[in-house]
């Protein structure tokens, strides 16, 4: 029996024991965890509904338990929810997944603040779904996760889910504020701080506005032995946050936002803790918690992002109109210490001209994109059985790309600008987005409804890519590339519900996800110049549950991915370059089972749980791909199950104190592949527990006392791997055993 069906086979026992539960058997102690209890409101289909009434499988993260659980970046967030992990590359060079979807192309999930979509980059178009934004999490409402594709509502990039971070609007009528001050000290690295503080403003009866500030200085662990300097790897980043609110009548709103952040990192937590073998050369490793990599992998990054928000309540419509704007630079450096000497190889066998090679070089990369999103949508809420959501969007989203090869100084890592390039290549990149979407809701009685929504859409795409030193200064620039392309289609999303009982509703949906096609910066005239969408059908039950006045609350849902056209990494001269192709038809599929308990046995007493099994695996073998996959292999860089709990006790000691004790653990199942070649494959991630614990002591919610631990164990957690024909083996780590103190005001 398969690991998925035990799995199933299990919640289905779970849940028929639940639906067996007498009425009687609502004790008291039940009874006393009713006052713990809060409706959790979500916005996930574009209007405001219970958690509980949504029928959609939403993993959900409260203000409270983001402050508790202290999540403040996107990495922290996939700890806390089943179904959503990351591709990590260092502070703000996140890649994330939603059941097991992910590759080379756009991002296959959709990344929000509040109403506003944001686009990741990468250092080539091969790469657009990395380095997704990763604003400072604080002052948030909640956290919403939603598995399984949204693009009917939520457009490009949904294909195999949404993550929205929602922050705390501006509140009319109510000074406020709050300031917090965090300490910590990491075992094998050094210390970190951080400053963040919160004010809320009224401005008269009509207008108010909501500041959020913070600097945060992220502490080392890994040690740059080439160059001596001890923790390298820490990170600086410094931000704000602006939420105005205008009430323009009784019915009708204006609210802005404005996120400014700065990110400067001196390099990711990759390690080197063996020898690699490149070219038939060995060159040494440096150790657990060590890299000896030439370069200084620094990673710069601004970004901005705005938006405006209009609202207009009729009686039973809500008309909204939302322009944002997304604004965004990074500077990246990477290691190219193993391209000489894989390069020097091949012309020993005679398979690369016999050129001169650079020593010690490093690869840059340069990106800017600016993004326009305009958005008008009309809900309606209708006391009778028909309610509907419908709307147009126009996106417009630019991307310039420069990237060089530039030598090393080997006895210090500086880039010697003055030296003469060994490759350098510019690219313009613009998307044009246009949609009409809609979704209409039936409830054919109290018990029953059905929904069925649309999205219609044509993007087009132009790109123009210039030579401007070939590589290794091989042949001459050649005219520039110049790529158009466009692609329109109607997608569609089903959904039934049914609801027995006030506790229980169960629910069937199809829908389907897409993502865009694109074009790659091509290093050499090999490389593919472009490649089509690709789109996802997604079939899944579901049920959520609530029992015992609320004591207990249970939700699955199992689900299968129908992955169609998939956008591949295709390898190139001798797997030295990658490029994106097109597999035809359905060419991969993800089945899983996702299960969220909450459990509220007593009065201040709450334990959570949430796992997820699947197996994301491809159809079709892929011998476009190094290592040529056959049909059934596992995904790389997605793990077969995780799961995640906590546990936290308060109690008052007396007057208005109280005291919590909170513990949390994450665990993630190995890697079957971090690369499909098997000598690269060798040290694919193995599975890892991190185990997090807090208390805290409050009054009257005015001050508390923090005192946690991070990574109680210690656990050396490998998150993701690296190596190849020109790239050192290395891994990227967590961060170590961790223990700190926050100190929380609000006034």
């Amino acid at each position: 029996m398969s690991r998925i069906t035990k799995f199933s086979a299990s919640c289905a026992a779970l849940a028929i024991a639940m639906v067996s539960v007498p009425a009687f058997s609502q004790t008291a102690a039940a009874d006393e965890a009713e006052s713990d209890y809060t409706d959790i409101i979500v916005t996930a289909n574009k209007r405001e509904q219970r958690l509980q009434d949504t029928p959609t499988s939403i993993g959900v993260i409260s203000s409270e338990a983001l402050a508790a659980r202290q999540v403040t970046d996107v990495q922290e967030i996939t700890r806390n929810v089943a179904g959503l992990n990351v591709v990590n590359a260092g502070p703000g060079q996140n890649t994330l997944m939603i059941r097991g979807l992910v590759g080379a192309g756009e991002s296959t999930v959709g990344l929000y603040y509040d109403n506003m979509p944001t686009a990741g980059m990468g250092e080539s178009a091969a790469l657009a779904g990395g380095r997704q934004t990763d604003f400072l999490v604080y002052d948030a409402q909640r956290v919403e996760v939603l598995r399984g594709p949204q693009s009917t509502l939520y457009g490009s990039s949904a294909l195999a889910g949404v993550v929205r971070i929602l922050s705390n609007p501006a509140k009319l009528g109510t000074f406020e504020g709050r300031v917090d001050l965090d300490g910590s000290t990491v075992s094998h690295g050094g210390e970190g701080y951080s400053v963040k503080g919160m004010v809320n403003v009224p401005l008269g009866d009509h207008v108010a506005m909501r500041f959020v500030g913070y600097g945060v200085h992220t502490p080392g662990f890994v040690d740059q032995t080439r160059y001596g300097i001890k923790d390298f790897n820490d990170a600086d980043s410094w931000g704000f946050r602006w939420n105005t609110l205008f009430e323009l009548g009784e019915n009708t709103s204006v609210t802005t936002q404005l996120y400014v952040q700065d990110l400067k990192s001196n390099g990711p937590a990759y390690t080197r803790p063996r020898s690699s073998v490149i070219g038939g050369v060995t060159l040494p490793g440096a150790g657990k918690y060590a890299t000896n990599a030439q370069t200084l992998e620094t990673y710069d990054d601004r970004s901005i992002l705005a938006s405006l928000n209009f609202e207009h309540r009729f009686d039973n419509l809500t008309l909204n109109f939302n322009q944002s704007y997304q604004k965004r630079r990074n500077v990246s450096f990477t290691d190219e210490q193993g391209l000489p000497y894989f390069f020097g190889f091949l012309q020993s066998i005679g398979a690369f001209p016999n050129i001169t090679l650079p020593q010690a070089i490093t690869f840059r990369s340069e990106q800017d994109l600016e993004m326009w999103n305009s958005e008008l949508r009309l809900a309606s809420d209708f006391d009778g059985p028909l309610n509907f959501v419908v709307g147009g969007i126009y996106q417009d989203r630019s991307v310039s790309i420069a990237n060089s090869f530039i030598d090393l100084d080997q006895a210090t890592g500086d880039v010697l600008y003055s030296r003469p390039l060994w490759y350098a290549r510019a690219a313009d990149f613009q998307l044009k987005q246009l949609a009409a979407f809609g979704e209409v809701t039936f409830k054919v009685s109290d018990q029953f409804s059905l929904l069925a929504g649309a999205r219609v859409f044509q993007n087009k795409r132009r790109d123009i890519a210039r030579s401007i030193v070939p590589f290794l200064r091989l042949g001459t620039a050649g005219a520039p590339d110049d790529v158009k392309s466009k692609e329109s289609k109607v997608i569609y999303r089903f959904e039934a519900d049914f609801k027995p009982s006030d506790n229980v509703m169960l629910y069937a949906s199809a829908s389907q996800g897409y993502r865009a096609g694109g074009t790659i910066v091509r290093v050499i005239p090999e490389l593919p110049a472009s490649y089509g969408p690709d789109y996802t059908w997604n079939f899944e039950l579901g049920a959520k549950t609530d029992w015992l006045d609320h004591a207990l609350q249970a939700n699955i849902a199992v689900y299968q991915i129908d992955w169609y056209d998939t956008q591949i990494a295709g390898e190139f001269f001798n797997g030295s370059f990658e490029g994106i192709l097109n597999c035809e038809g359905r060419c991969a599929r993800s089945q899983g089972v996702e299960v969220d308990l909450t459990a509220r046995p007593v009065r201040g007493l709450e334990l959570t749980a949430s796992g997820t099994v699947f197996k994301a695996k491809w159809l079709k073998a892929q011998p476009a791909m190094n290592g040529t996959p056959a049909a059934g292999t596992q995904f790389t860089n997605t793990p077969t199950f995780t799961l995640n709990g906590s546990a936290s006790y308060r109690w008052e000691i007396g007057g208005d104190k109280e005291i919590e004790i909170r513990a949390d653990a994450q665990h993630r199942g190995k890697y079957a592949y971090s690369d499909y070649r098997p000598q690269y494959n060798q040290f694919s991630p193995k599975a890892f527990t991190l185990v997090n614990a807090a208390v805290t002591l409050s009054a009257a919610d005015k001050w508390n006392v923090s005192l946690y631990g991070r990574n109680l164990t210690d656990k050396r957690a490998v998150l993701t791997t690296a190596g190849d024909n020109v790239q050192f083996d290395q891994e990227l780590i967590a961060q170590p055993r961790t223990f700190g103190v926050q100190l929380g005001y609000s006034f």
